[in-house]
């Protein structure tokens, strides 16, 4: 399975890369990364934060589901205030930081499956 982790925080990105480590992982610190990234590759799964410079989650995720309707984006994100937002863009479910490990794992695999 190949996770795209898109985060500006570079500290967290390399967290969730050591608790994914099971997952084929890319990287991306902000929106306009990760729609170049998705253009080139294909992704099972993205992890999408929603404040982030140059290009937002909410945009971010709206492009992406244009390009590929299927594709499953987690919002993963410490600032609930916007998470009606990105559900509305597209985003399966709204994760809130910081999030174990085992939860983590648990919604790629039931995300995987469906």
């Amino acid at each position: 399975m190949k996770i795209l982790i898109v985060d500006d925080n570079k500290e967290l990105r390399a967290i969730f890369k050591l608790m994914l480590k099971e997952f084929e992982i890319d990287e991306a610190e902000n929106g306009l990364k990760a729609l170049e990234l998705f253009n080139k590759n294909e992704y099972n799964l993205i992890l999408m934060d929603i404040l982030m410079p140059e290009m937002d989650g909410i945009v971010a995720t709206k492009e992406i589901l244009k390009l590929n309707p299927s594709i499953v984006i987690l919002a993963v994100t410490a600032y609930f205030s916007r998470a009606e937002e990105i559900l509305l863009a597209g985003a399966k479910e709204v994760l809130k930081k910081p999030i174990r490990k085992n939860d983590l794992i648990e919604k790629i695999h039931q995300y995987s499956k469906s």
